[in-house]
């Protein structure tokens, strides 16, 4: 349970709020579903109300999900558009660390305490380890390569050679992040009309079923 309210924290929600509105929830199911048998004497609306219950739970659990798939899309993202910056005073004849001091600016504000604290570590620390702490916050092995090859920049100077290693990671990963995003947004939007569908179908189903029992009543 604390593990799921740090993640529910992380996530900028209020975990007693997330909590109280999920339980409102199963208790308004719960409430329909007991009614209905109480009233109506078939043990059918028990069951849908638990198939309810387990379908709210997993729909709502699902929000923590997308939200962390959200935040690690822009969080990658905001890289890309920083080390836009960054590459271009490389070229430009920068070193690496007067490239990072003099585009700080130009990072987002939830990406510019990761770099604050990257320039912090450099002046403590002149090893690769700032630069891999740096890449644990996006969580993508090919962020750790370009770390790996920015630390060679300034280990090496300004030798070419390994400018045109980070330009050729750097490109290559924005291509690759890119065509992610676009295969994501289709997938997504297949996802929503599946959902849709599903939907639709479970509101057809309770609703035949609905008219069934009427029906049944009535003769």
């Amino acid at each position: 349970m604390k593990k799921l309210k740090n993640r529910i924290e992380r996530l900028g929600f209020s975990y007693r709020k997330e909590v109280g509105v999920y339980l409102t929830l199963i208790i308004i199911v719960l409430f329909l579903g007991v009614c209905g048998f109480a009233f109506l004497k078939k043990e059918i609306y028990l069951l849908l109300g638990l198939m309810v219950m387990g379908v709210v739970t997993i729909l709502y659990y699902q929000r923590y999900v997308l939200k962390e798939i959200e935040i690690k899309k822009h969080r990658i993202n905001d890289f890309i558009n920083y080390f836009s910056f960054l590459r271009i005073y490389i070229l430009n004849g920068e070193s690496v660390y007067t490239a990072i001091i003099k585009t700080l600016d130009f990072a987002d504000e939830s990406l510019k305490p990761y770099v604050e604290d990257l320039i912090s570590q450099i002046n403590e620390d002149k090893s690769i380890n700032p630069y891999m702490k740096f890449a644990k916050n996006f969580d993508n092995k090919l962020v750790d390569e370009i770390m790996i090859s920015v630390y060679e920049m300034v280990d090496n100077g300004s030798n070419l050679s390994y400018i045109n290693q980070f330009t050729t990671l750097f490109e290559n990963f924005k291509l690759r992040i890119n065509k992610e995003n676009e295969d994501k947004r289709i997938e997504s939007f297949g996802r929503y009309v599946s959902t849709s569908l599903l939907g639709s179908g479970m509101i057809m189903i309770i609703l035949v079923f609905g008219i069934v029992n009427l029906v049944g009543e009535a003769i």
